[in-house]
C-alpha cells in the first residue's frame, strides 16, 4: 500500500508543471522527437541520482542546510535563465558560433535540468524521509529504479505526443513563434525561481 501511494504521489509530481516539463516542451517542439526522448532519458537519470542520494541519506544532509538549498536554487535558476536566453543570443550569432553553446547533448540537458530542479530534489527527500527505507533492502532497489523509469516513460510520451504527425503542420508553420515562447517561458521560470530564492533570504 505504501508503494502505490508513493508511486501515485510521484506520478502527480512528474505530471505537474515545472522545469522538466518546460525543457521537454522546448526540446521536442524546437528540436524534434528524438531530441525530446533523449532529454526525457536524461531527466530519468537525474531522478535516479536524486533517489540514490535520498535513500543513502546524502540528500538529508543537504536538506538540513538552508545555505545549500539556497545555492541549489540559485544555480538551477541561473541555468534555466541561460537555457532560455541562449535562443535570443544565438539569433544574433552566426552559425559558426553554435559550438560555443554550453550543453548541446539533449541527454545532458535533461540530466542537468533535473539535477538542478529544486522541486525534484525536495520531493525525493520528503518522500524517502516519510517512507524511511533501509538502503540495503530489496524495496529500496525497487523504488530506486521504478521512479526513474516512470519519469523517463512519462516525458518520452509527452515528447511523442507533442511531435505526432497530426500536430506537425501546426508546429512547422509556427516553429519560430513556438521557439520564442518556449525560450521565454524557460527564462521566465528561471527568473521566478531566482527571485523566490532571493526573497526567501529576507
Amino acid at each position: 500500500m505504501m508503494f502505490f501511494s508513493a508511486a501515485l504521489a510521484h506520478l502527480l509530481a512528474v505530471m505537474s508543471p515545472g522545469p522538466d516539463t518546460a525543457i521537454i516542451f522546448h526540446q521536442s517542439l524546437v528540436k524534434g522527437r528524438a531530441q525530446g526522448i533523449l532529454t526525457a532519458l536524461g531527466i530519468g537519470f537525474g531522478i535516479f541520482t536524486h533517489c540514490f542520494f535520498a535513500i543513502s541519506g546524502i540528500s538529508l544532509l543537504i536538506y538540513s542546510s538552508e545555505e545549500a538549498k539556497f545555492f541549489i536554487k540559485c544555480i538551477g535558476s541561473l541555468y534555466l535563465l541561460y537555457l532560455g536566453l541562449s535562443f535570443f543570443i544565438s539569433k544574433k550569432s552566426s552559425k559558426s558560433d553554435e559550438s560555443k553553446v554550453l550543453f548541446k547533448n539533449p541527454f545532458v540537458i535533461g540530466l542537468v535540468t533535473n539535477l538542478l530542479n529544486v522541486k525534484a530534489f525536495l520531493f525525493t527527500v520528503s518522500l524517502f524521509s516519510f517512507i524511511n527505507l533501509d538502503s540495503n533492502t530489496l524495496m529500496s532497489l525497487i523504488y530506486l529504479f521504478y521512479f526513474p523509469l516512470t519519469t523517463a516513460a512519462w516525458f518520452s510520451f509527452v515528447s511523442y505526443a507533442l511531435t505526432h504527425h497530426s500536430m506537425g503542420d501546426i508546429f512547422n508553420k509556427h516553429s519560430d513563434n513556438i521557439q520564442f515562447a518556449s525560450s521565454a517561458f524557460i527564462a521566465g521560470l528561471g527568473l521566478f525561481i531566482l527571485l523566490q530564492a532571493l526573497y526567501g533570504l529576507r
